[in-house]
């Protein structure tokens, strides 16, 4: 008897080991010196807050990946060369103990490329025209109504269907492909509708407006035929990639729907939901999309990308945000990725304005640049013209202010932040200057300084960034967004000599 219990407890545990698996590269004629190889595994913890791409030297064409993985998942492999235009991306489907051998020429992969090894039912190059099918619908990004895009998806759906039948028949692959690539196709027109839809109305604008309802009508249809909480469907990097640019585009339906605020927040009014959603209209409201829409491990996959995208950039909320997640799922495997950077945020909010974050007061009575300019005159300036609203901005102080003051510690170098369109959120705007700890003097600008500075620099973004010289001229930043760092330190110092 007690044999039998051993083995019981003994066989899940062997079930869930790890086996090493791996894909060997051999590549002929190629002029790159680095292969990449992508975990597509995106919900598990580890992928989506770790390393999910690993390069790999190519090596007199060869190139090895190797891992201990526990089940069946993705790998997407490639190179793109920009100076000579060469690209090659393939998606492996590997199981525990797969060791594939890969061949080709880059000169012409797509008739010598030979996958061999074990595994290698589960990798023909027949299932690429289906797994990196990458067509772009652009032909009808300028159509007012849904029905030609949604009947090229069906169309092109139904292509992948017969290829997948096809290559199930030729190969006799493994049934746990068998069943994702069947998830694919029954799930292709879903996702690739609502991707292509929910960016329609940058490309449409006006246009679209006035249909919505109809692409929106299309949208629900799928949605309701389809689950979206079917976790089977974690295995489908497409789909998961989806998932969280989904959350986004439903965060900018409601923007622009604000009728829908009561519903999401569950106010009896509208000037209740208004006062809510006011405090945060990014994080806060996130969460009640995916408290609205998704559930179970769907729901939890979608905190932790809230949490992904949000963190070192638009941090509103995410401390309560985060014990609100962790009552939910108090035993998440995200936790340990997720609290150090709560902690962090939550000693950023106990600091306070210092003598060294100097408040200009009456700054409305500056209206122009060369009022600003006189302010600062016979000194090197680091212009920052920001707000509270601007999504890049929290991002670019996170990844960039240290860093470059500590590059131009003891330097002749000041910091000038200008805030816009800030005036109804004053508080807010001292608040950030502590959070960031933005060492240098702040303007909270009127409309029309703003209006007049942007115009002058000719710029329309933000953040903008400029340099302001002794001598009284100035000159926009060249590192770009995101900041090349270099770049700006170049025209800093050629500034300062």
């Amino acid at each position: 008897m007690r044999m039998f219990v051993w083995i019981a407890v003994i066989l899940p545990f062997l079930a869930q080991a790890q086996t090493n698996t791996q894909i060997a590269l051999n590549i002929e004629n190629a002029t790159v010196d680095q292969v990449y190889f992508a975990n597509s595994d995106y919900t598990k913890a580890a992928v989506l807050f770790g390393e999910r791409v690993k390069e790999v030297a190519l090596a007199e064409g060869k190139a090895t990946w190797q891992d201990q993985i526990s089940r069946p998942l993705f790998i997407n492999a490639g190179y793109h060369n920009s100076d000579t235009k060469e690209f090659f991306t393939y998606a492996f489907y590997v199981s525990p103990g797969d060791s594939l051998e890969v061949s080709f020429d880059a000169k012409n992969p797509d008739s010598t490329l030979v996958v061999q090894g074990k595994g290698y039912r589960n990798n023909q190059p027949l299932l690429q025209k289906v797994l990196s099918d990458r067509e772009s619908y652009e032909a009808y990004q300028k159509d007012s109504l849904p029905y030609n895009v949604l009947e090229a998806i069906t169309l092109k759906n139904a292509e992948h269907k017969q290829i997948l039948k096809d290559y199930n028949e030729k190969y006799s692959p493994d049934q746990s492909l068998v069943e994702v690539t069947d998830l694919y196709a029954e799930y292709f027109p879903l996702w690739t509708y609502l991707t292509f839809s929910g960016a329609q109305k940058f490309y449409a604008g006006e246009a679209f407006k006035r249909n919505e309802s109809k692409w929106q009508a299309v949208a629900d249809s799928l949605t309701l035929k389809l689950p979206m909480n079917n976790t089977a469907l974690f295995d489908i990097p497409d789909y998961v990639y989806f998932l969280p640019l989904h959350l986004i585009r439903l965060k900018e339906y409601v923007w622009s729907h604000d009728d829908l605020l009561p519903y999401y927040y569950d106010t009896a009014t509208q000037e209740e939901a208004l006062e809510l959603y006011n405090n945060d209209r990014e994080n806060v409201l996130r969460e009640k999309i995916i408290n609205k829409h998704f559930e179970g491990k769907t729901a939890e996959f979608l905190y932790a990308t809230l949490f992904k995208s949000a963190i070192d950039d638009k941090e509103d909320s995410l401390p309560e945000i985060y014990s609100r997640f962790v009552k939910k799922y108090p035993n998440s495997a995200y936790i340990p990725y997720l609290e150090p950077a709560i902690k962090e945020i939550e000693a950023k909010r106990e600091r306070k304005l210092t003598d060294k974050m100097q408040i200009i007061e009456n700054a409305d009575t500056y209206t122009t640049f060369d009022e600003v300019l006189e302010l600062v005159k016979g000194k090197t300036v680091l212009l920052d013209m920001w707000g509270t609203w601007c999504g890049p901005c929290p991002k670019e102080f996170s990844l960039n202010s240290e860093a470059i003051k500590k590059h131009f510690e003891d330097r002749d170098l000041e910091y000038l932040y200008i805030a816009n369109f800030d005036l109804e959120n004053k508080e807010k705007w001292k608040e950030l200057i502590a959070y960031y700890k933005l060492e240098g003097t702040h303007i909270l600008a009127s409309d029309e300084l703003t209006k007049n500075i942007m115009g002058t620099l000719d710029s329309t973004s933000y953040p903008t960034y400029a340099i302001l010289k002794k001598d009284g001229t100035f000159e926009l930043s060249k590192a770009g967004y995101p900041m090349d760092r270099e770049v700006l330190f170049d025209q800093i110092e050629n500034a300062l000599k």
